[in-house]
């Protein structure tokens, strides 16, 4: 398999393996619900709170990358366990191509695409008689981060958004940070290497709060050079030849920033423009991306935008999925997890995976992966708080 088809569906399994809830699930009235997106049809659950009466304020989930159902394996039940209690409806689907919903993402058209969709959904829950059509927000985690952005962009109707493991920068860059990250803390660097990369480092944190093309050129350089004394790493290496290398994003590419162009497009400057209520949440292991660059990113564009209501929040030593971790390495997450899924009677990751992807929907959670305390608590706090 690829390595960026892999790594896609890696993330997505890990996050269909972290369900944890220690309440009895709230009781919710489920409603599937079927619509249109252009050449795709979504199928999914839009569930409100049982024995309460609506209309409610509504979350649509965003799924990040890989395959995911409309529960994404059970990982989003939690979160949507807190909503519901806070007096929420919650609105999930099936990604296309998978569970009951058809169609094919495109790779090079893939956020316009699920930005659309989250639209059309948007268009949906607004003429649902048990929804608050002035009150739809939006939840979503990693790739999510782009998708939410572009639908802010082009339409007035989402009243609040959260995100999760948020991206700050283009997906290009990303990718070279994600490769840089794998190279670093996978494999090291050569013991002869170990003081120019505790030089790197520092300067790495100093270049992360660039808002001039000058200061992205300058943490492009020192990404480059943090590369350059990791290459060891064979992984690393082949993933960077899949990409045929990461140039530079020229310069009026980067001050135009368009939207247009996916890869190099970075949406945290439309929250230069957002207004309405954001919680942001990042973990610092994260190995996904540059989660000290993305706080930084997201908090100055929304005090740019004279926001007055929003939170970044950043865990230390918590990881791309809300969970602690002593390591930003995913080799090492990997084992844990093949560990895990042993546990609970499945096997090693790869097979696991492969029985996800040809029985979708038909398989319980595992139940016991731990959130970061307080993560669901905070969610819970913040709707509730926004419905006030």
């Amino acid at each position: 398999m690829p390595h960026r088809a892999l790594r896609a569906t890696f993330c997505g399994v890990l996050l269909a393996l972290m369900t944890a809830c220690a309440r009895q699930p709230l009781p919710a009235r489920i409603e599937e619900i079927a619509f249109q997106s252009g050449e795709f049809k979504l199928v999914g659950d839009l569930r409100t709170p049982a024995g309460q009466r609506g209309p409610f304020p509504v979350v649509l989930f965003v799924h990040g990358s890989g395959d995911a159902d409309r529960t994404l394996f059970g990982y989003y039940l939690p979160i949507m366990e807190r909503m519901l209690r806070a007096g929420y409806a919650v609105f999930s689907w099936d990604k296309p191509g998978y569970g009951e919903s058809t169609g094919q993402l495109s790779n090079t058209r893939v956020i316009h695409q699920r930005a659309q969709i989250v639209l059309d959904a948007i268009e949906v829950m607004k003429t649902h008689p048990d929804i608050d059509h002035r009150r739809i927000g939006l939840w979503g985690i990693s790739q999510a981060s782009y998708v939410m952005p572009l639908v802010l962009s082009q339409s007035e109707d989402v009243a609040f958004m959260i995100c999760v493991s948020c991206g700050g920068m283009s997906g290009h860059d990303g990718t070279l940070y994600q490769i840089t990250s794998l190279a670093i803390f996978c494999s090291g660097v050569p013991e002869e290497n170990a003081d120019q990369l505790t030089v790197l480092l520092s300067e790495l944190e100093a270049a992360r709060t660039f808002d001039t093309y000058e200061g992205y050129l300058h943490y492009r350089e020192v990404l480059e050079d943090l590369l350059s004394i990791s290459l060891k790493s064979r992984e690393a290496s082949d993933i960077l030849a899949q990409y045929g290398g990461l140039g530079v994003i020229p310069e009026q590419a980067w001050l135009e920033n368009d939207p247009e162009i996916e890869a190099w497009w970075n949406p945290v400057e439309v929250l230069e423009q957002v207004r309405i209520p954001v919680l942001a949440i990042f973990g610092d292991r994260d190995g996904n991306g540059d989660t000290l660059q993305g706080a930084f990113a997201w908090r100055k564009a929304l005090e740019q935008a004279g926001n007055r209501n929003f939170r970044v929040e950043l865990y230390p030593g918590v990881d791309h999925f809300m969970v602690a971790s002593e390591s930003s390495c995913r080799n090492d997450q990997e084992e844990m997890f093949d560990q895990v899924l042993q546990e609970q009677g499945y096997g090693p990751l790869e097979e696991s995976l492969a029985l996800f992807q040809q029985e979708p929907g038909q398989h319980t959670p595992l139940s016991a992966w731990p959130y970061v305390p307080g993560y669901l608590d905070m969610i819970e706090e913040w709707l509730t708080n926004l419905s006030q």
